[in-house]
């Protein structure tokens, strides 16, 4: 039973957990990709490499056997992107 709900953990965190980080970090990579190239192709080079990035999450979350590893890297690391997000958008 618990083997149960320790999967399902990680199946609802790498779901909901990789697609805020990817969600983030695309996020980022366009503000700063938006001062090298246009507005919109930086928006839309980020929007696509946004979707490899959550697909490397998934496989990534999928692949680690240690539920607080993957707790601290998606949150921790949502955290940080959040952070420099709003510090670069000031």
């Amino acid at each position: 039973m618990k083997q149960g709900l320790v999967f399902a953990q990680q199946i609802g965190l790498a779901l909901a957990g990789g697609y805020g980080l990817s969600v983030l970090l695309t996020m980022l990579l366009a503000r700063a990709l938006s001062g090298l190239l246009a507005r919109s192709e930086a928006v839309v080079l980020s929007a696509m490499l946004g979707f490899v990035v959550y697909l490397l999450v998934l496989l990534w979350a999928f692949a680690e056997r240690r539920l607080p590893r993957l707790w601290l890297v998606l949150g921790g690391g949502g955290i940080a992107a959040l952070v420099m997000v709003l510090l670069h958008s000031a």
